[in-house]
Formats: C-alpha cells, structure tokens, sequence
C-alpha cells in the first residue's frame, strides 16, 4: 500500500496535470478581480487554497522523484546527480517561495525633512533632507533621499543618498526610494521598507539549479561525444 501510494506521488502523471493546472489557473487568475496593495495590483489567487494545495502537492510529488532517482543513481557506477541538484534547487525554492509569502514584510514611510521613524527591528531612520535633479530640459532626472541611521543610540549610517535602484540595507530590512512630491507642508519622500527572509535562499536555490542544468548538460554532452566515438565493428 506504502509502495503504491509513492507511486502515485511520484508520477510524472501527476506532474504533468499539476504542471498544467498552474498554467492554466495562473492565465485565468488575471481575469479575477486584484486586491491593491504597496507594490500594485496582487492577484487574490496564489494566497488562496486553490493554488497553495497544489503547490504543497506538486513540493511532495517533486520531493518523491527525486529520493527515489538519488537512490537509483547511488547504485550505478557512474551516477549523474545534475537533475537531483536541479530538483533540490527547485525544492529549495518553493520553500524560500513560503517563506516569503508568509513572513515578509512590506511598508511604505513618508518623510519629510527632519521627520524620523521607527523599524520593526527598532532601527531609527532620520531624513537629513531632500534632493530633486532635473536635466537641462525641465524634467525630473531623479530625486534623493538622504538618511541617517541610527541603532543601539549610535549613528550607523549618516547622510545616505538613496536614489531609485540604490536601496539601504539596514539590520535585515531593505530600504528603497518609492516616491517624491509636495503637499502644503513642503516637499516629502515615501520609502518602501522590505525585509523577505526567503530572499537568501531563493539566490541559493537558483545557484543550485543552475549548477544542475550544467552538470546535466555536461554529462549529457560527453555521453554524446562518447557514443559517437565507439568503433563500428559490423560490416558495411
């Protein structure tokens, strides 16, 4: 019964129709109605039991395949692991993909200069002031926020420009410039504050499968070039 039901779990069978379901619910997902949130329009779909079952369904069948491929390939000779690393990175991934889903945190601060304010990891972030650069033409080229730091009573950062596609890192959370603007009181940024504990493990994950792919393709090739340089011991 045990045997039967890890036949089942590891059956391409299965991979495919979950492989298929994500597809297709994923293409139909953009038609359902989208939930605002800091970063744009997030599809309800893939935080609902309809996607996450699934997901836990296909990590067991994946998990299964590639036990019992490792198992078989510890008995050959010469084993091939490329597609087992490939599978561990995917797996890998998938648990870095939850832990993101279910612990990041994601907020938006706005500034003015000389306003400072509090992270969940009790580092204080000040606004030593505002930079906004034009081009020679009029239009908005960037702008800047410059921050200090503080942490345990001590500044640990002073005056640091943040710009578009430059965050700061600060104790485990990841400033980014989000937007600038005026309002009655004068000028103001909003900073976006990211801290994703799956972000480590999603480059680990990637470096592993592409470590993968290489060995796979490169015990692939050598096969090939193997097999083409056998002698043809039957008669023409």
């Amino acid at each position: 019964m045990v045997k039967k039901i890890f036949a089942i779990l590891r059956s391409l069978k299965l991979t495919a129709v979950l492989i298929g379901y994500f597809i297709i619910t994923s293409a139909v997902s953009t038609f359902i109605p989208q939930k605002n949130s800091l970063e744009g329009p997030q599809p309800r779909f893939f935080s609902s039991p309809a996607f996450l079952i699934p997901v836990v369904l296909f990590f067991i069948n994946l998990l299964s395949c590639t036990v019992f491929r490792f198992r078989r390939e510890l008995k050959k000779s010469k084993p091939n692991f490329g597609p087992d690393l490939l599978h561990g990175g995917l797996l890998l991934f998938i648990i870095a993909a939850f832990l993101s889903g279910f612990n990041r945190i994601d907020g938006s601060i706005t500034l003015s200069k000389g306003q400072q304010a509090i992270l969940p990891n009790g580092s204080i972030i000040f606004l030593d002031g505002l930079e906004y650069v034009q081009d020679e033409n009029g239009r908005p080229q960037a702008w800047k926020s410059y921050l200090s730091v503080i942490q345990d009573r001590e500044v640990a950062i002073e005056s640091y420009p943040l710009e578009v596609n430059h965050p700061l890192k600060v104790g485990g959370f990841s400033l980014y410039q989000y937007s600038y603007g005026v309002n009655s009181e004068g000028e103001y940024t909003v900073l976006r504050a990211v801290w994703d504990p799956g972000y480590a493990m999603v480059v680990i994950a990637l470096f592993i499968c592409a470590a993968g792919i290489c060995i796979t393709l490169f015990v692939k090739m050598k096969n090939f070039h193997q097999g083409r340089q056998r002698p043809n011991f039957q008669g023409e």
